[in-house]
């Protein structure tokens, strides 16, 4: 008896052991897992936002961002302490740091101040383009066709500095970062100039050609954005042709004295032109032409437009192969002739559409109107059209203003306009003196 219970006593001191995992531990065995992380490991937040840099001041060891999350102007501190990474997190110092350039903003969540900066990736970014145009009105900026919506505190920049959007002109080249639908950054690569010529009379009602970019009327008192480089000008009108190379640099102005590269020019004819009625306008190759003395032309074809209100615009070719036509246009009758003594030269109407074509780039009935800053220089395309507050006739499409008074920079904005038949006015930020230095 005895010994039974003793069996059964070994059996279930036996069972015992084997559930509650008592006795030797086993010191090779791996322990059971578990749902709590390990104490040691660290967990890195996310950003806090991203921002663009929009100042950054070494001494004071601040950052003003645009924080392109809540769209507003933020400012940071950081420290020595700072992580300042590239895309690929190569650290860099706070001098590498560029206006304009867009990183993921990290800060201490108690004294805000920055604990790392990493220039952000995956962004849409177009680098060295043109053609930029904005529309303040509406918040948005296109490029190559699409549009992108910016805040109220967006800037583009321009040699380290902020500037205002409508600043850039079409010409200029620009980098721009953005996301799907909305833009985070624009930065000015290659701006533009002013090109001032002086001592140009004799080339007025002509043409002046900067090599490989523009080809504009030479009036008075002109002064043409450029883009920043080095160029060949020419001008010619008629007799007298002229060159020189100038190199334009960013928000600079040039003067460029015509008289001293002036020479004659070869096969040139003094045309003069007898329009009836008296008042009539007068266009040579798409460019208001004084006539009441001869006008000088180079041998071949130009174009020509006589209009006058109330009557039938007139519009035809002039094939000068003569040193001294006179053309004689009446508009009543809606014709041109040469007297029969200069039969080298002739005189064919154009056809309706061409006409058209040239008279649909302004709205002659509709002004434009520059009310500000007041005493400023205006100009449109480079031909001056006042002092502002000043209007004048409303071209369609895009329009580039130009102002400019002694002591002060030049601006030039690019605008557009629309056909619809309505008057428009512009009143622009105040003209400011030269960055010393």
């Amino acid at each position: 008896m005895k010994r039974t219970v003793f069996r059964w006593a070994a059996v279930i001191f036996s069972i015992c052991m084997a559930v509650s995992g008592c006795g030797k531990t086993n010191r090779n065995r791996k322990p059971a897992a578990t749902n709590n992380p390990n104490a040691s490991l660290t967990y890195e937040k996310g950003r806090d936002f991203v921002g663009v840099i929009k100042s950054i001041d070494t001494g004071k060891k601040s950052v003003t961002f645009y924080n392109a999350d809540f769209e507003e102007e933020t400012q940071c501190e950081y420290s020595g302490g700072t992580e300042i990474l590239t895309k690929n997190g190569k650290q860099i110092s706070p001098e590498s740091l560029e206006v304009g350039q867009v990183v993921d903003v990290y800060q201490d969540e108690g004294t805000k101040r920055l604990t790392k900066m990493q220039y952000t990736a995956n962004l849409l970014e177009y680098d060295r383009v043109k053609g930029l145009y904005a529309d303040p009105d509406a918040g948005y900026i296109e490029i190559n066709g699409i549009k992108y919506r910016y805040g109220s505190e967006f800037a583009a920049y321009s040699n380290g500095q902020p500037i205002d959007i409508k600043e850039i002109s079409q010409t200029d080249e620009i980098t721009f970062m953005g996301v799907k639908g909305k833009a985070l950054s624009v930065v000015v690569t290659k701006g533009h100039g002013y090109l001032k010529p002086v001592k140009y009379a004799d080339f007025v009602g002509g043409t002046m050609t900067v090599g490989g970019v523009m080809i504009v009327p030479v009036t008075e008192k002109m002064l043409v954005p450029v883009p920043e480089g080095t160029y060949n000008v020419s001008m010619e009108n008629g007799d007298y042709v002229g060159s020189k190379t100038v190199t334009i640099q960013r928000d600079q102005q040039l003067k460029l004295d015509m008289s001293k590269f002036k020479s004659l020019a070869p096969n040139t004819g003094q045309v003069v032109f007898d329009i009836d009625p008296a008042g009539a306008e007068l266009y040579i190759n798409g460019t208001l032409t004084e006539y009441k003395k001869p006008v000088s032309l180079k041998y071949g074809k130009h174009s020509v437009r006589v209009l006058l209100e109330g009557y039938t615009t007139y519009f035809g070719v002039l094939d000068v192969q003569s040193p001294s036509p006179t053309v004689r246009i009446n508009l009543a009758d809606e014709e041109a002739e040469v007297p029969d003594q200069f039969d080298d030269t002739s005189v064919s109407k154009g056809d309706d559409s061409e006409q058209d074509s040239s008279a649909g780039e302004y709205d002659s009935r509709h002004t434009i109107t520059v009310s500000a800053p007041i005493g400023a220089g205006v100009y449109m395309d480079g031909t001056f059209k006042g002092t502002a507050p000043c209007s004048f006739a409303k071209k369609i499409g895009s329009v580039t203003i130009t102002l400019s008074m002694s002591g002060l920079t030049p601006k030039t904005y690019t605008m557009k306009t629309l056909n619809d038949g309505k008057d428009v006015s512009w009143s622009f930020p105040d003209l400011e003196a030269p960055a010393a230095g």
